[in-house]
């Protein structure tokens, strides 16, 4: 699988606790890119059994709309177990793994999908996004990203690592690592998902939106989210705008030009524009295809 293949193309992600019943109905029509079916943290202990049981039932609930569905899984590793199997048998897209530890852990998950859901010839398979919410993951953070072809983008739990650490959720330390986070997933060619800075209020959308933006010039590529009126906001927040399009389809163009008539230097809109000015505006044109 090429790099440019394993990298996930969710602008938004959804969290619905899968035990929820009048949420799992909604969460077709919020229009998220993905949802995620959590079993973890919005799933008091004891109710994690019924949750599970009832995963498939709620799978087929958000596949009537358009979303791809992932499954939020817990710890330790005989629950994991149990909710990948229950995810797998369910048809869920993808799995997000909890306090993912290190590269080690990923194979591990990674090996327990290679014997409940073969990677198909010529497909992706039952995907992984792993979430790093300890301070040990942190040194690990290229290393988790690469260890499988499976692992398809990456998630920092801020709230976790405040925690752990001691510091506020938008303070500078969780930002330069969700900064790291940004440059591990560009190395291994998956997807960087996630917001610089926090947003508490999902009633107020133009703060979503302001921080989404900023985001998606640092470079994460989607995001998630808790309420189905922030979908919308992080859908358009992360997707090229008009003009953005606009620019790409000239430089390509003028490319494709230059290359018939053999230069191999041009400018577009009095700008030179070189290779990876090309690579920024062909992965605009290939986001909206």
């Amino acid at each position: 699988m090429q790099k440019s293949d394993r990298a996930a193309p969710w602008r938004s992600l959804m969290y619905v606790p899968a035990n929820v019943r009048r949420f799992v109905d909604k969460a077709p029509q919020a229009g998220a890119d993905a949802v995620i079916l959590d079993l973890e943290d919005s799933v008091p202990a004891a109710a994690k059994e019924a949750a599970r049981d009832g995963l498939a039932e709620a799978v087929g609930i958000v596949r009537q709309g358009p979303s791809q569905v992932l499954v939020r899984i817990n710890r330790p590793l005989p629950q994991a177990v149990r909710d990948l199997e229950a995810a797998v048998a369910a048809g869920a897209d993808g799995i997000v793994l909890t306090k993912a530890m290190g590269p080690e852990h990923v194979v591990l998950m990674a090996e327990t999908l290679d014997l409940l859901a073969p990677v198909p010839v010529g497909g992706r398979g039952v995907v992984m996004v792993p979430i790093i919410e300890t301070a040990e993951a942190v040194p690990l953070i290229g290393a988790i990203a690469a260890a499988s072809p499976r692992v398809a983008g990456m998630l920092c739990g801020a709230e976790d690592l405040a925690a752990e650490l001691g510091c506020a959720p938008d303070d500078e330390i969780v930002s330069a690592i969700k900064r790291q986070m940004i440059i591990a997933c560009a190395a291994a060619g998956i997807a960087p998902l996630g917001l610089l800075g926090t947003v508490a209020d999902f009633r107020d959308p133009e703060a979503v939106r302001e921080v989404a933006l900023r985001s998606r010039r640092a470079g994460f590529t989607g995001a998630t989210c808790v309420h189905p009126s922030i979908v919308p906001v992080l859908n358009q927040a992360f997707a090229p705008t008009e003009a953005e399009l606009a620019l790409a389809r000239r430089q390509v163009e003028a490319a494709e030009a230059a290359a018939r008539e053999g230069r191999g230097s041009f400018a577009v809109d009095g700008r030179m524009v070189d290779e990876p000015i090309l690579r920024r505006a062909r992965r605009i044109l290939a986001s909206v295809r």
